[in-house]
C-alpha cells in the first residue's frame, strides 16, 4: 500500500534538451512573421506598378486630346508646345506625337525617339519601361497617335524604400522574441518563486509549531514536576487513609474516595499534556496490532453502547509494530470515544488494519514523516464528518467543538503528541455528513516480541523485613508518603534528601537492597546518583519515581532499557506493584546512559 505513486526523476541530461526544445514555440511565429512581410512587400509592388501605369495613361490621353487640333491642322509648333509643357510637369521618360502615317511630328525624349510609329513599337520593350500608346481621334478620324514611356525606379532604389520599414520589422521581431522569451523565462521564474514561497510558508509553520510545541513543553514540564509533586502528596496521603477503612465512618470513607477520584484525574490532565507536548515517558514493544484490536472489541462495543455497531477489518500477513501498547489502547479508546459523540443517532464505528509504505514523495508532502513501513490502524465512523476549517485545528490542544462540559479538546492532541513521539504519522479523511477516518501509522518493528514478564505474587508483609529500601527524595512531603507507604508494605526504609546524603547512607549500610529515587532533583539527578550507586553496589536494584523527566532515563521519548519507574502521583499498590517487578528480576538493571 502507498500513499502516493513513487514520482520519476528527470536527469540532469534531458533537461537541458526539454529547456531547448521548449524555445522552439517561436519558430512558426518567427517564419509567419517573414512570409508576411515578403507578401506585403510584393503586394506594395505590384501598387506601385499599377500606380505608374495609371498615370502614363492619363497623361497620354491628356495629351492626346489637347494634340487634336494641332494634328488637323499639322501645326507641328503647337504640338511641340504640348509636348514640352508635358515633359515640364511630369516625370516622363519619352514623349512622342505621331501623324496618320506614322510620322513623328513633335517629340521629347532623353535619347534618340524612333521617327517611325512601327520603330517605336519593336523598339525599349522592357520591364522597367511603362509604354502607353494613345490614339488622337476626331468625329470617328484617326489624326495620329500620342506616345508616352516612363521608367520605372531602378530596382535598388526601389528597394531602398524598404529599409527602414524592414529595419523597423525586423526590430519589432527581435522585441517580440526576446519579450517571448522572457515572459517564459518569467513565468518559469514566477512558478519558481512560488514554489520557494510555499516550501518557506511549510517550513517556516514547521518552524512555529515546533517552537510552539517547545514552549508548551518547557511550561508543561515545569508544571508537571510541581503539580505531580503536589499530587503524589495528596493522593498517596488518601491512599494511606482509605486503607485504614475499619478505622473510617461511612461518609468518611465516601469523601476520601471522591477527594482520590478527583485527584486521579487532576493526574490524568497532567498526563494528557505530557502527551501532547510529546514528553511522557514511553516504552516500546514489539506488538500485535491485530490482537490489541481484537482484545479491545468487547471493551469498545461496551463503551460506545447498542447504538454503535462495531466492525474490524484484519488484513493478511500484518507487521509488528514498535509502540508503546497501554498509550496505544489509550489512543484508540479515545477515537472511538470522539466517533460515538459524531454519531449522536447511532452508526458504524470500522477499525480497519493494514501494511502501509510511505514513499519519498508523500514524505515530502507531510511534516515530520520519515519514509518507510508501517502499520496503519485505521478508525472510520458514518458520522457528521468534519469541515477543513475544523480539521486544520483538531489536533490544537483545548480545541473542541463539543459542548461545554463534555471534552476537554485534549484527546485528539494527546493523540496526535503519542504517535509523532512514537515515530509514526496520523493522517483524518472527512467529510460533512459523510463519516471521517482517521489513519494511525505506526512504525513497523523490527525487533522480535519480548516474552511477557510474568506478574510478580505479592510476598508476605513479614518477608519484606528483610530488604532494606533507600528513599531519595527532595520534595519532603513525597518523601515522608513513600517512607509511610513502603514502611506500611513491610519494608525497612531509610530516606535521604539529596544524592551525597544518599551515597553516605549507601556505603554505611550494605544491606540496602534497592534504590528508591527521584528522577527530578538539585546538583545532581536521579540517573547520576543510580549510576554513581551501581559502581559501589552492581547488585543494587533501582527504582525511579518521577512526574515528569527529560533526558535522564528518557532519551528521545523512550525509556531507557532496564529502567523501572513509577509515574507521581502513584497509590500504594502501584508502587508496592513495580517494586516486587523489581526485586523478582535476577540481573540488576543496566546503567545505560547518563
Amino acid at each position: 500500500m502507498t500513499e502516493s505513486p513513487t514520482p520519476v526523476p528527470v536527469t540532469p541530461a534531458v533537461a537541458p534538451r526539454r529547456e531547448w526544445l521548449s524555445r522552439l514555440w517561436v519558430l512558426p511565429g518567427i517564419i509567419a512573421f517573414i512570409l508576411a512581410s515578403l507578401a506585403a512587400a510584393l503586394y506594395s509592388e505590384g501598387q506601385y506598378r499599377a500606380q505608374l501605369s495609371q498615370e502614363t495613361r492619363v497623361q497620354a490621353r491628356i495629351l492626346a486630346d489637347t494634340s487634336t487640333a494641332a494634328l488637323a491642322f499639322g501645326d507641328r509648333t503647337a504640338l511641340q508646345e504640348y509636348v514640352g509643357a508635358l515633359r515640364a510637369n511630369s516625370q516622363v521618360d519619352a514623349v512622342g506625337v505621331f501623324d496618320e502615317h506614322g510620322r513623328l511630328v513633335a517629340s521629347f525624349t532623353r535619347s534618340r525617339l524612333a521617327d517611325r510609329l512601327d520603330q517605336v513599337r519593336t523598339a525599349d520593350q522592357t520591364k522597367d519601361q511603362v509604354i502607353v500608346f494613345a490614339p488622337v481621334v476626331q468625329g470617328g478620324v484617326r489624326l495620329g497617335t500620342v506616345y508616352l514611356r516612363d521608367r520605372a525606379e531602378p530596382t535598388l532604389q526601389r528597394a531602398s524604400r524598404y529599409v527602414a520599414p524592414g529595419l523597423l520589422v525586423l526590430l519589432a521581431l527581435a522585441m517580440l522574441m526576446v519579450m517571448a522569451l522572457d515572459a517564459r523565462a518569467l513565468r518559469r521564474t514566477n512558478a519558481d518563486l512560488k514554489t520557494h514561497i510555499a516550501e518557506r510558508e511549510k517550513a517556516e509553520a514547521a518552524l512555529r509549531q515546533a517552537q510552539k510545541m517547545e514552549a508548551i513543553g518547557r511550561l508543561t514540564g515545569g508544571i508537571a514536576h510541581d503539580f505531580n509533586n503536589m499530587l503524589a502528596i495528596v493522593l498517596g496521603s488518601l491512599d494511606l487513609l482509605q486503607n485504614r477503612k475499619q478505622q473510617l465512618d461511612e461518609r468518611t470513607a465516601r469523601l476520601v474516595q471522591q477527594a482520590i477520584d478527583a485527584t486521579q484525574r487532576a493526574a490524568a490532565l497532567t498526563q494528557r499534556l505530557l502527551a501532547f507536548s510529546r514528553l511522557q515517558p514511553l516504552k516500546p514493544t514489539s506488538a500485535d496490532i491485530a490482537k490489541v484490536v481484537s482484545d479491545m472489541g468487547e471493551m469498545l462495543r461496551r463503551t460506545l453502547g447498542e447504538t454503535v455497531a462495531v466492525e474490524t477489518i484484519q488484513a493478511g500477513g500484518l507487521w509488528r509494530a514498535q509502540i508503546d501498547l497501554p498509550q496505544l489502547e489509550t489512543a484508540i479508546l479515545n477515537l472511538a470515544i470522539n466517533a460515538r459523540d459524531a454519531m449522536p443517532g447511532g452508526g458504524r464505528l470500522t477499525i480497519e488494519t493494514g501494511n502501509a509504505y510511505l514513499d519519498r514523495a508523500y514524505a515530502d508532502a507531510e511534516n515530520e514523516v520519515t519514509p518507510g513501513q508501517y502499520v496503519m490502524l485505521a478508525i472510520t465512523d458514518t458520522g457528521t464528518g468534519m469541515s477543513p476549517e475544523i480539521m486544520a485545528q483538531v489536533f490544537e490542544p483545548f480545541f473542541t467543538t463539543k459542548p461545554p462540559g463534555l471534552g476537554t479538546g485534549l484527546g485528539l492532541s494527546q493523540v496526535h503528541g503519542f504517535i509523532k513521539q512514537s515515530g509514526g504519522h496520523i493522517r483524518i479523511y472527512s467529510e460533512v455528513g459523510v463519516g471521517t477516518t482517521i489513519r494511525l501509522y505506526l512504525p513497523r518493528s523490527t525487533t522480535e516480541p519480548e516474552r511477557a514478564r510474568p506478574t510478580p505474587v505479592p510476598s508476605d508483609p513479614s518477608q519484606r523485613r528483610d530488604v532494606t529500601v533507600l528513599v531519595v527524595e527532595d520534595e519532603a512531603g513525597v518523601r515522608d508518603f513513600a517512607v509511610e507507604a513502603l514502611s506500611a508494605l513491610g519494608y525497612d526504609v531509610l530516606s535521604a534528601d539529596r544524592a551525597q546524603a544518599a551515597l553516605e547512607l549507601l556505603d554505611q549500610n550494605p544491606h540496602i537492597a534497592l534504590l528508591l529515587s527521584d528522577v527530578v532533583m538539585p546538583e545532581v539527578n536521579g540517573r547520576q546518583l543510580a549510576d554513581a550507586a551501581l559502581k559501589r553496589r552492581p547488585d543494587l536494584k533501582v527504582v525511579f519515581m518521577t512526574g515528569y523527566t527529560r533526558n535522564a532515563i528518557v532519551h528521545n521519548g523512550v525509556l531507557d532499557v532496564g529502567a523501572h519507574l513509577v509515574s507521581k502521583p502513584f497509590t500504594v499498590s502501584q508502587l508496592a506493584a513495580e517494586l516486587e517487578a523489581t526485586l523478582a528480576e535476577e540481573s540488576p538493571a543496566p546503567s545505560g546512559p547518563g
